[in-house]
């Protein structure tokens, strides 16, 4: 069950202030890739239809074959099947990991984002404690002038 776009926005208004551009970011990513996993299971939808609808219609006006023609016709058929079939997960397996790896990035980049801004408020505390030095000092020359 994949969640919609309310779900996502709610669960975003809730981790950040609807606001911020940090939400307007997670919330355009998390749509394209809900737009990707959607059209990533259409076309596996598309390609096990397309499986099932070329399968090679017999030829009733051949002779039958043996039966030894028989089960490696049989057992072809069932490889390129397989095959098939393996050739999908392996697209699906891929485009799996595609989105897992995004998702990945984006988590980095937050944390990136959140330690950057973490730094960024604790060298302002630094300066403004050293402007208050800065001024304490410059307030006890100016009582110790004449």
């Amino acid at each position: 069950m994949s969640p919609n776009q309310a779900t996502i926005t709610n669960l975003i208004n809730q981790a950040y202030d609807p606001s911020s551009i940090a939400a307007n970011n997670l919330s355009e990513i998390l749509l394209r890739l809900q737009a990707a996993k959607e059209i990533a299971e259409y076309e596996k939808d598309a390609l096990r239809a397309a499986l099932h609808v070329h399968q090679k219609p017999r030829n009733r006006h051949e002779p039958p074959l043996d039966l030894q023609q028989r089960k490696a016709q049989l057992v072809k058929e069932k490889e390129k099947e397989k095959e098939l079939l393996d050739k999908i997960e392996l697209k699906e397996a891929k485009e799996n990991n595609r989105i897992y790896q995004l998702k990945i990035k984006e988590a980095a980049r937050a944390a990136r984002e959140e330690a950057k801004k973490v730094r960024d408020e604790a060298k302002a505390v630094k300066a403004a404690e050293l402007d208050a030095k800065r001024r304490d000092r410059d307030a006890a020359k100016a009582i110790q002038q004449p």
